[in-house]
C-alpha cells in the first residue's frame, strides 16, 4: 500500500510541478522513437538523461495523450510507435522549437551588436579584436561583424598565429568567449574581455 502511494505521488508530482521541463522531455522521446523504431525504455532513459522510472511515467503520459502506441512483441518485449496524432504533435513542436531558436538567435545577435557598438563608443581609439575557436559562436560573431548591426571594423581571428603575425597594438581591445583564450591573452600580456559576461549583464538589465 505504501509503495503504491509513493508511485501515485511521484506521478502526480511529475504532472503538476514539472510540466515545462517534461514537455521538452516528451519532445525528445517522440523524436527518438520516430528515428529509432526499436527503442527501449533503457535507450530512452540514456538519450533523455532521466531514470527508467521517469521514462515509464512519461511513456504512460504519452500513451494516455494518444501520441504513442505500444505493441507487445514478446512477453518481455514491447515496441513503440508514434500515432498519427503523435507525428503531428512532433511536427508542431519541431516548428515551435525552430521559431523559438530563431528568435533567441536574433536577440543574441542584437545583444552582441549592441555590446560592440557600446565598446566602440566608449573606446573610439581602440581596435576591437575578437579571438576564439571556429565554433558555433564564432559563426554568429562573423555574421554580426558582416551585418548592418555595426558600421566599424572588427578583427575576427581564430588562430593565435594570426594574432602573432598581425600583431596586437597597445590600444587593442580583445574580446573572447572562452576561458582558454582569456588565459592565452593574459600570458601574452594582453588583457581581454569575455563578451558572454556582457551578454549576461545585458540580459539581467533587460
Amino acid at each position: 500500500m505504501l509503495q503504491r502511494l509513493r508511485k501515485d505521488f511521484e506521478f502526480f508530482w511529475v504532472l503538476n510541478t514539472m510540466q515545462p521541463e517534461y514537455t521538452s522531455k516528451e519532445f525528445s522521446i517522440l523524436s527518438y522513437i520516430d528515428q529509432n523504431s526499436d527503442a527501449t525504455q533503457r535507450d530512452l532513459s540514456e538519450h533523455v538523461g532521466v531514470s527508467l522510472g521517469t521514462i515509464n511515467i512519461l511513456m504512460k503520459r504519452l500513451v494516455k495523450k494518444g501520441l504513442v502506441k505500444i505493441e507487445r512483441m514478446q512477453p518481455n518485449s514491447v515496441k513503440y510507435f508514434l500515432t498519427p496524432r503523435g507525428i503531428a504533435n512532433k511536427i508542431e513542436r519541431t516548428y515551435g522549437y525552430i521559431v523559438r531558436t530563431y528568435r533567441e538567435l536574433v536577440q543574441l545577435q542584437r545583444q552582441i551588436g549592441a555590446i560592440l557598438v557600446s565598446l566602440q563608443k566608449h573606446f573610439p581609439s581602440k581596435q576591437i579584436w575578437v579571438y576564439g575557436p571556429e565554433d558555433e559562436f564564432f559563426v554568429i560573431l562573423d555574421d554580426i561583424i558582416h551585418s548592418d548591426l555595426i558600421s566599424f571594423p572588427v578583427q575576427l581571428v581564430h588562430d593565435y598565429t594570426d594574432v602573432l603575425r598581425d600583431g596586437l597594438a597597445d590600444d587593442a581591445l580583445v574580446l573572447v568567449w572562452r576561458e582558454e583564450e582569456t588565459i592565452v591573452m593574459e600570458q601574452s600580456g594582453f588583457p581581454s574581455v569575455n563578451i558572454l559576461q556582457g551578454i549576461s549583464y545585458a540580459g539581467i538589465q533587460g
